[in-house]
């Protein structure tokens, strides 16, 4: 797995196609952050739906799968993760690893504001308003392989700073929210290549099924 030096204090990564298909439970690749928890349930998703709601896991039944595409969580030992196939994965913890959250950022949610949203509920849920925080994004589509039209440009111009994520009528998510951490004051780390083109992962636009996962575990 894919892992940043940023997030060291925190067991984590970004899988691709060596972990293999991990909607069908393929857990291979995940022992950094616990085969065990896999098999007892605790890696927690959501059903994502490209918006910006926030679950926050404490409390939560394991097997309800709630609408949200950011999953958070402060308690021990437990990971949380999304699923991309071209979509950017982002992890952010606190510097202490007390709070983690996942994030899922296609155009929508991106466009959505889903990062800054995110952020927020974890410093909420921290009791810490001024939390230091740390992120990584992970392998997702870029620029080279993202022409879109008018409707995606304006979306994400609406929330990322300057235009440094445009070439041309390509967008680059993971540019644009990387800009928006910054823009938050979280140093954020840029990990892994492009998804359609970089061979390593699975790409919805490549005409896969499979997804990979951003994953992230509260410190025990």
């Amino acid at each position: 797995m894919l892992r940043s030096g940023l997030l060291h204090h925190v067991a984590h990564g970004f899988t691709g196609r060596s972990e293999g298909d991990l909607r069908r439970g393929n857990v291979a690749g995940l022992a950094e952050v616990g085969a065990a928890l896999c098999a007892r349930g605790l890696i927690r998703t959501a059903s994502q739906v490209h918006g910006r709601e926030v679950l926050v896991v404490e409390g939560v039944d394991p097997t309800q799968l709630i609408e949200a595409d950011a999953v958070l969580c402060t308690a021990p030992g437990v990971a949380v993760a999304v699923r991309v196939a071209d979509c950017v994965p982002i992890l952010v913890a606190s510097t202490a690893g007390h709070g983690v959250i996942a994030i899922h950022a296609g155009w929508r949610g991106t466009a959505a504001d889903i990062v800054r949203v995110g952020v927020a509920a974890l410093r909420t849920a921290l009791g810490a308003p001024d939390e230091p925080l740390r992120a990584a994004i992970g392998p997702s589509i870029r620029s080279c392989c993202y022409e879109v039209g008018d409707e995606v440009i304006e979306g994400v111009r609406a929330i990322s700073p300057g235009d440094g994520w445009l070439r041309g009528r390509a967008v680059d998510l993971a540019e644009a929210n990387r800009l928006v951490l910054a823009a938050l004051g979280i140093p954020v780390e840029v990990v892994g290549g492009c998804t359609r083109c970089g061979g390593e992962w699975y790409s919805h636009r490549g005409g896969d099924v499979e997804r990979q996962l951003g994953v992230i575990r509260v410190a025990s």
